[in-house]
């Protein structure tokens, strides 16, 4: 047995051991976890996926495609000058030298932030995914878009390293082609060395049976700087772990995210930034607008540790409820450990402003128009921070397809 085969079989051993999460976790308080136990039971059969239309079709950049966890080379299509390959591909062909470092990927230890079962389960059972390294001073001249397409059970484990003041933008776009009850399982781990910067993406837009469970890890290095844009349209449970290490001096974070949701959905995103080095900075802006009974979860902790100096960190999360019978809990937290620092957190909720709307009412604008404008105003504030126009407008689209009175929102987009 090689080096990855130990750490994949110690984490099903872990997993064996502790299971699924349940709410005497607080973590889990107000997710509940034992809705996925069947779900791990489903064995599906349906492999091809034609993704002729799917996704960001106009987006120009790289594609890795996987179908059901599976990268399907036929369909993506890579630079030839950058080191990225499928982790199927990179497990078959490493060399015994590059073996450890391969199986770090796959270690996990029930001792590390937000840890929970799942994460044990995925390194355990995930055969594939994106392994990504990017030279030192190298740019990617064009995002890459990893797009997974699913109609069954699925499992990924995403690893991607950018080697010192390199730079990328990653997009991940989840979507589902069937309406069957289904889990994705899926880690991204990023280590981003010194002076490096990543704009990521993520977008779950699975179906309405789907459930989706996925951790982000970032190890940052000195100078480095990581915005994130996490962006929740689909699955009945969403639940997403975002863990930042500020390890070294004059690295940074921004952390946006975006819930549109109706229906019965359940989203949970904690997130979770260490500051561990001193003059680093972290900024979160998380915003949720929620109609029928659904429900959104947002923690977000701040840890600032000691010799953490200087440190310059900001929360915010702000609530929309369109619905008398939508929910939320929120708790954003500050854990801090030196005295020398900036910090500030708050959170809201509420439900459309009624001097807002008579403004806008008085002035000609029709009711229905007034809360569109105001609706599309407050959440799209998180989407005006990406950089890349085409995944905006994309996601604007969808998003706003799903609020109620939508039919004017294509003249509020523009082209």
């Amino acid at each position: 047995m090689n080096l990855v085969e130990e750490r994949r079989q110690e984490a099903l051993s872990l997993f064996e051991k502790v299971g699924l999460p349940n709410k005497r976790d607080e973590n889990w308080k107000y997710t509940d976890a034992s809705r996925l136990a069947d779900l791990l039971e489903i064995d599906g059969s349906n492999t091809a996926i034609n993704i002729e239309g799917l996704g960001m079709v106009d987006l120009d950049a790289y594609r890795m495609v996987f179908i059901n966890g599976a990268f399907d080379a036929a369909q993506s299509s890579l630079p030839d000058e950058v080191n990225i390959v499928s982790l199927a591909t990179l497990q078959s062909s490493v060399s015994d030298d590059d073996s450890q470092a391969l199986a770090k990927l796959f270690q996990v230890s029930g001792d590390e932030p937000l840890f929970n079962g799942l994460m044990a389960l995925n390194a355990a059972t995930a055969s594939d995914g994106a392994a990504v390294c990017l030279a030192d001073n190298s740019v990617l001249n064009k995002p890459l878009y990893i797009l997974h397409v699913s109609n069954q059970n699925n499992v990924i484990r995403h690893g991607l390293m950018l080697g010192e003041h390199a730079q990328a933008q990653v997009i991940e776009h989840f979507i589902s082609t069937a309406e069957n009850k289904a889990l994705s399982n899926c880690v991204t781990a990023l280590i981003l060395k010194n002076g490096a910067s990543l704009e990521h993406s993520r977008l779950q837009q699975e179906g309405k049976q789907q459930s989706h469970i996925a951790r982000v890890e970032v190890k940052q290095c000195r100078d480095s700087s990581y915005t994130f844009h996490g962006v929740e349209l689909g699955a009945s449970l969403s639940r997403t772990d975002l863990v930042v290490n500020l390890s070294e001096q004059g690295a940074s974070c921004a952390l946006n995210g975006l819930f549109v949701l109706d229906g019965r959905q359940h989203v949970d995103h904690h997130t979770r930034v260490d500051h561990t080095a001193p003059h680093c900075t972290s900024h979160e802006n998380y915003r949720t607008v929620l109609d029928g009974r659904s429900h959104a979860v947002f923690n977000g902790k701040v840890v600032v540790h000691e010799g953490a100096s200087k440190t310059d960190s900001v929360q915010s999360n702000g609530n929309l409820l369109l619905s008398k019978h939508a929910e939320i809990d929120t708790k954003p937290e500050l854990e801090i450990y030196n005295d020398d620092v900036k910090c500030a957190h708050g959170a809201t909720v509420g439900q459309l402003d009624d001097k807002q709307l008579f403004y806008l009412r008085s002035r000609g604008v029709s009711e229905e128009a007034a809360q569109e404008l105001l609706t599309f105003a407050f959440a799209d504030e998180v989407l005006a921070k990406m950089s890349n126009t085409t995944v905006r407008r994309y996601i604007e689209k969808a998003a706003f397809a799903k609020l109620p009175h939508s039919e004017g929102i294509e003249g509020l987009l523009g082209e």
